[in-house]
């Protein structure tokens, strides 16, 4: 389950009950138990399904750069190492080296000629990046709420008070 399957009342009722007889330091545990168990484990999803979109785009700026600067130099054939299947792969030559062909997602590959695969390339590393920013912000979003939450916590267990109290305050209108 993720931070958006739960709302406020269902964090307390989800979380196994401590006997104790400190209501506070119950809902302190539950709130920990929530950062720990919940918030943790989707942040670190989102993480990963970003970084895994970062490659994705590396890969099509990989070929982004092929299409611009080599392929126009070189009109001969070329020899490559294909995967043909459960990461086995074997040395293939290319004879006719008009048309490309573009992983479009789904594991679908699509012949294009050299200046549609660039017009291509160019909208999906677009959108994958719009995608990758979306998952940003939603980091970003779960980030906010784990330091909420710790602030809380310490605030509960009388840790802000002290740290508070070592702090001078200064007036920045006095000179």
């Amino acid at each position: 389950m993720s931070y958006y399957d739960y709302n406020a009342e269902s964090v307390l009722v989800h979380q196994t009950e401590v006997q104790s007889t400190d209501p506070v330091a119950d809902k302190i545990q539950k709130y920990e138990e929530f950062v720990n168990d919940v918030l943790k484990n989707d942040l670190k999803y989102v993480l990963e399904q970003r970084d895994a979109i970062y490659d994705d785009i590396a890969e099509y700026m990989k070929l982004q750069t092929y299409i611009e600067r080599v392929h126009p130099i070189e009109k001969r054939p070329i020899r490559s190492r294909v995967n043909i299947g459960c990461q086995y792969f074997m040395q293939a030559e290319v004879t006719n080296t008009d048309y490309i062909f573009v992983d479009i997602g789904l594991g679908l590959r699509v012949q294009y000629t050299f200046k549609e695969a660039s017009v291509v390339v160019k909208k999906k590393i677009d959108q994958l990046t719009v995608k990758a920013e979306k998952l940003t912000d939603k980091s970003c979003d779960i980030k906010s709420r784990i330091r909420l939450i710790n602030e809380a916590l310490a605030e509960l267990q009388g840790l802000g008070r002290e740290k508070d109290s070592n702090i001078a305050f200064r007036d920045p209108f006095n000179f």
